[in-house]
């Protein structure tokens, strides 16, 4: 049977200590473990609805799908009380030691995220947007343009007659 995050997370007491890189990176291993074993049961509504719109009966089907990795799951996980910002400074100012396993957590967890969106088990824009992954392109509009208060009646005749020879 599949355990839900919450049944296994510690959410009182003390946060975990960890000592040592390598027992942050056993955390984390631990929790990776769980998400393999543990994939996430979806519905299956868009197939259902089209079906439905042919008149054929819906069939409630479930399917499994990886469970994505996340900063906020492994901290739950492993009882980490912190948000992971704080929790990965505090770290990695005690010993230069664990700012490698923090690195290699949060690559992880990117690296997986966005293996999964490629292959059309998770929503691209989402990853794109949980990583601050983005297409964008930059527009710049420069005109010359002098500032005139206003007209004088002569010169507004005269740019009158201006703009009609050119229509």
């Amino acid at each position: 049977m599949a355990q839900e995050l919450w049944q296994i997370a510690k959410p009182f007491g003390r946060p975990r200590k960890f000592k040592t890189p390598k027992e942050l990176w056993d955390a984390f291993i631990a929790y990776v473990e769980w998400a393999e074993n543990n994939p996430i049961t979806v519905g299956n509504e868009r197939r259902q609805k089209q079906s439905a719109k042919r008149g054929e009966e819906k069939a409630q089907r479930k399917e499994t799908a990886p469970r994505p990795y996340s900063l906020v799951a492994f901290r739950i996980h492993a009882g980490i009380k912190r948000d992971w910002a704080t929790f990965a400074a505090t770290y990695s100012k005690r010993s230069h030691d664990f700012c490698g396993v923090i690195q290699a957590i949060e690559e992880s967890v990117r690296q997986q995220m966005v293996e999964q969106a490629m292959v059309g088990n998770y929503k691209e824009n989402l990853v794109a947007r949980i990583n601050g992954i983005s297409d964008s392109i930059k527009q710049e509009v420069k005109a010359d343009v002098q500032a005139r208060t206003s007209l004088s009646v002569g010169e507004a005749q005269a740019f009158l007659e201006e703009l009609e020879k050119t229509i």
